[in-house]
């Protein structure tokens, strides 16, 4: 399966954040996360899901757990399942990469 970025959907999924699903198969999903600076991913868990993120563009700090860091274009991360975690968007706009495994319905 191949997927053309100009073919998949935008969400708004707050003031300063959408949310576009990139390609998803029976296992796994990749989203595309886009923030405005000063832009919130509230933090949250997830029941079902692991979720291993990448800083595609500017900068966020991101909380998983008890650790909090400053991550720029290149960082990852991975947040188990029931894993509190959370970023905010610093001083640009910014882009994440996110995989879930399994799939997060609530997203198609």
């Amino acid at each position: 399966m191949i997927s053309e970025y100009a073919n998949t959907s935008v969400v708004s999924t707050g003031d300063k954040t959408t949310r576009r699903v990139l390609i998803h198969g029976p296992a796994l999903m990749l989203v595309e996360f886009r923030f405005q600076k000063g832009g919130i991913g509230t933090p949250h868990r997830h029941a079902d899901h692991d979720q291993v993120g990448y800083v595609a563009k500017g900068s966020f700090t991101i909380t998983v757990g008890d650790e909090s860091r400053t991550a720029h274009v290149g960082d990852t991360y991975y947040a188990a399942r029931n894993v509190l975690h959370g970023v905010v968007a610093l001083e640009e706009d910014s882009v994440l990469i996110d995989a879930f495994t399994p799939p997060r319905a609530d997203f198609l």
